[in-house]
């Protein structure tokens, strides 16, 4: 079996099982893996003019002679002769001939190989992993005139598999490495290999004075970058071949003067390198086996080429036995907010089948768009990051609506009411009556939420969750009442595991409902209830286990003797109910509010119909974190619209993995701050979909660095 290449974008596969004739100081191995390298992926897109087809690609093998033993290849065929074989620098050789290039490689279940070129491997190894060692060799050869000094700190430009070759060379010695890489795809993917092994991985950095560069990428500007980043006598390793025809600054060269930089070169590896490169291979196979983006059977190579190309892949290997095709980077298929559905705990009473059926309606969002979107923002015009939260935004907005070019059309705000029988123990600075009035406030169009959605053309709608009144016929109020508020659950449960559930289920209900006539794009979640930042601190206090002293504020204001009431009211209620805070109806049966369980589900039923979520202050966030406790896919769905001056909420949008938006210093809720969220939101699309890249205007990535 091999596959050859017979021109550009053609590679053919032949099923032939037979070995190639032996030739004279030539050995036949069977290989078992061989790597794509992204030559060859160049090699298939392109082709080369000294290329000679058909032929068979594949440089970087692992195979097995006929006596089962173990060998590597430098895939180096040097004369011997020339000044530079004499002088022991075979890479360079005058009449150089590259296995996969100028004769057959790897990508076959056999290939023949001169005997000069066979590394032997004693140690034991798996075939997958050896194949690593010509890029490891490459590196050796890269860093063997500039050996890198302990304690020494050393930036890469290339976060791809040279690039964390590299950085593993570095750090055996003991330097303190940076990597600097513009794909988002691969910093996602390699969050676990740089944590195991101390490196740093980043975007970009502001740090300077380096002692030791190195270029694993082909951009001019990370060769440019390389100059400026290094200390005065620092040295660079030109380890990667440029794109052609870019221009570079001479002012930017001028630098290697004025500094007193060392240059390196570096080509391709020598034998003593390669022989080098499987000790290290050896030792580190842990590490390079989460550099493998995948294990693949001959069939399916054509298929990852542009994958290949793309620069976002890591390392594909072809296996010839057949024995790894499941292997995979640990890395490989990460994803940093990937989370699984799953039940409020394993040893919580199962979800009611409605809520079942929603929780599991909810996916994560696609890692794969988030990188692309990512990318989309990253190569805009402008410093990367320069637009801050707006770029993060539209990032998560490209992946909710699974679209790169995102739109907010229909945009709703939602205020759950609702009262608190808990108000009766004196934890507020107003009472009871004051969530009649301000529902009728917000029907008649009076309230700072209505001033806000009319500022940024937002709906809006009030819900009756549990208000202790009755209201009029309005276009703007929905029906759901469960009861007139909630009992005292400084004594008793706030409304007992019936009430709870069927809470969620009103609330998951007019999303459903509404969705059925007319889908959202974003919607902002608010609330009324005197009494409810009692009951949303006791549940906050209860999910973290940290003590309502630490997290409790002062609500619609309340003195400082009504803090100290407000927090022994909270303490006295956890200690006698005691609720299981890793269930979400648990804790709201004993100690929420009727609408706080009204926003869990309509959060639940938003991200079951991938519609992006605001939460707004204290209260809200309350609630979307008991959505959180039931299905920890919506965190993906959800936005924090502002940090309140509630302590508490801090602490929940932790446990959510939330940052807000923004910090106005409000504390008023009715979902203020998340109407203001909604229109950072909407402008966040507009630039993912107006703002041109730097192709689109013709301008230089050099000028954003």
């Amino acid at each position: 079996m091999k596959l050859s290449l017979t021109g550009c974008r053609n590679l053919e596969f032949s099923s032939t099982d037979s070995a190639p004739q032996k030739k004279k100081n030539h050995v036949i191995l069977e290989v078992a893996c061989c790597a794509v390298c992204r030559t060859d992926a160049k090699m298939w897109h392109q082709g080369h003019r000294d290329l000679a087809l058909p032929r068979v690609p594949g440089h970087e093998i692992a195979g097995f002679d006929s006596s089962g033993k173990l060998f590597t290849v430098w895939p180096g065929q040097a004369c011997g002769q020339c000044r530079y074989c004499l002088e022991g620098r075979e890479n360079l050789c005058e009449d150089m001939r590259i296995i996969g290039f100028h004769s057959d490689g790897g990508f076959a279940r056999f290939v023949s190989v001169p005997e000069d070129s066979l590394i032997a491997v004693t140690e034991k190894i798996e075939p997958s992993c050896l194949t690593f060692a010509e890029p490891v060799a490459c590196v050796i050869n890269g860093l063997s005139k500039f050996p890198p000094e302990q304690n020494s700190r050393v930036i890469i430009y290339g976060g791809g598999v040279v690039g964390m070759l590299a950085a593993l060379l570095c750090r055996e010695r003991n330097c303190r490495v940076t990597i600097v890489e513009r794909s988002q795809e691969k910093i996602t993917r390699l969050n676990a290999f740089v944590k195991e092994n101390d490196l740093k991985l980043c975007k970009d950095t502001v740090a300077s004075d380096f002692d030791l560069a190195l270029n694993c990428c082909d951009s001019h500007v990370a060769f440019s970058l390389c100059i400026t980043k290094l200390r005065k006598g620092g040295r660079f390793v030109y380890f990667s071949g440029l794109e052609k025809n870019e221009e570079i600054e001479t002012n930017l060269l001028n630098l290697i003067h004025y500094k007193e930089l060392e240059i390196h070169g570096a080509y391709g590896p020598g034998r003593k390198h390669m022989e080098e490169a499987v000790s290290f291979c050896h030792h580190r196979q842990d590490n390079l086996k989460m550099l493998i983006e995948k294990c693949i059977g001959p069939e399916d190579v054509e298929g990852v080429l542009e994958h290949i190309l793309s620069g976002n892949a890591l390392k594909y290997i072809i296996d010839w036995s057949g024995k790894n095709l499941s292997a995979a980077s640990p890395g490989g298929t990460a994803f940093s907010k990937n989370r699984k559905n799953r039940s409020i705990s394993p040893k919580s009473k199962p979800l009611p089948p409605f809520l079942q059926d929603l929780s599991e309606a909810i996916q994560p969002v696609s890692p794969a768009v988030l990188d692309q979107a990512q990318e989309k923002v990253d190569l805009k015009t402008k410093p990367l990051g320069a637009l801050g939260t707006i770029e993060k935004l539209a990032i998560q907005l490209a992946a909710i609506r699974d679209d790169l070019n995102p739109e907010i059309n229909r945009k709703k705000m939602f205020v759950f009411a609702g009262d608190h029988g808990v108000v009766e123990e004196g934890v507020s600075a107003f009472p009871a009556k004051v969530t009649v009035q301000m529902v009728e406030n917000f029907l008649a169009g009076g309230a700072a939420v209505n001033a806000f959605c009319r500022q940024y053309n937002i709906e809006l709608s009030v819900v009756d969750m549990g208000v202790n009144g009755d209201f009029p016929d309005h276009p703007m109020l929905i029906r759901k009442k469960i009861a007139r508020g909630t009992d005292n659950f400084a004594v008793q449960p706030a409304m007992g595991d019936a009430g709870a559930i069927k809470a969620i289920e009103q609330g998951a209900r007019i999303i459903i409902e509404e969705n059925n006539s007319r889908a959202w794009d974003i919607v902002g979640m608010g609330e009324m209830g005197i009494g409810n930042t009692t009951s949303a601190t006791a549940i906050i206090s209860a999910v973290s286990g940290l003590s309502p002293a630490r997290l409790t504020g002062r609500g619609t204001g309340v003195d400082n003797s009504g803090l100290e009431r407000k927090i022994e009211v909270i303490e006295k209620s956890l200690a006698l109910h005691q609720p299981d805070p890793t269930n979400a109806i648990d804790l709201l049966a004993k100690i929420g509010g009727y609408e706080l369980g009204g926003i869990c589900g309509a959060v639940l039923a938003a991200a079951s119909r991938k519609c992006c979520v605001v939460l707004d202050g204290v209260i809200s966030t309350a609630a979307g974190l008991l959505a959180y406790l039931i299905c920890p896919a919506i965190g993906d769905y959800l936005i924090a619209g502002h940090k309140s001056v509630e302590i508490s909420q801090k602490t929940a949008l932790k446990i959510m993995g939330l940052e807000p938006v923004i910090d106005l210093d409000m504390r008023l809720g009715e979902g203020t701050g998340a109407a203001i969220a909604i229109n950072l939101v909407e402008l966040s699309c507009r630039m993912m979909r107006e703002m041109a890249s730097f192709d689109d205007a013709g301008v230089s990535t050099a000028v954003t660095q």
